[in-house]
């Protein structure tokens, strides 16, 4: 009885084992993948004009804003002001402010669906590719080495695991000779000119 009982706890662990060395586990890193696709130029180069579109948008009632601003304070200098006519080009400059920031915010929402419109086939085609390069080569797992550009989930790792150039090979985008922390800085924030 105990040597039944033996044989099948060394059975468990050798099967263990084995199960444990066909777990293999890869890694890349997603945006530098994304960030070196040949269509990022001219998305970003797309993107560039839209936020200038928008910051030039801001940046008009901005200076609405402050022409009435300005004319407000010349108004109440004059020694005769009319107080209610002062209320009331107040209110205008309040509600116009109002109107600026409604506007910048949608103006920064706008940009965010518009990126996302843009960049969202290209992570899905990489995506797409990064589990192609997993099937073929028998990967349980790829995770990703890093966000942006500070570290991901993996602290360390053996470079063999490494399938960035698999990937970049599915895609048929050559891989860049730089180094991934030079080149994946993702295209500019949702900055529209607020505060300009």
């Amino acid at each position: 009885m105990k040597r039944k009982f033996l044989v099948m706890v060394a059975f468990v662990l050798v099967t263990a084992a084995a199960k444990a060395q066909e777990f293999k586990i890869g890694y890349t890193f997603l945006e530098y993948i994304v960030y070196n696709m040949p269509e990022i130029e001219g998305i970003s180069s797309e993107l560039e004009t839209y936020q200038t579109q928008l910051g030039t948008q801001i940046q008009t009632k901005q200076q609405e804003l402050q022409t009435k601003y300005t004319q407000l304070q010349q108004m109440a200098q004059q020694p005769n002001a009319n107080t209610v006519v002062l209320q009331e080009r107040e209110n205008e400059i309040l509600n116009l402010r109002d109107q600026l920031d409604k506007f910048t915010a949608q103006a920064d929402q706008a940009y965010a669906v518009k990126q996302a419109e843009k960049m969202n086939p290209v992570y899905s085609k990489v995506q797409d590719a990064i589990e192609e390069v997993r099937k073929e080569n028998g990967f349980a797992m790829i995770l990703n080495s890093r966000i942006g550009s500070s570290a991901g989930i993996i602290l360390a790792a053996d470079e063999a695991l490494d399938v960035t150039e698999l990937v970049f090979k599915k895609l048929g985008v050559p891989m860049p000779q730089n180094q991934p922390e030079d080149s994946a800085a993702p295209i500019s924030g949702t900055d529209t000119g607020k505060g300009n």
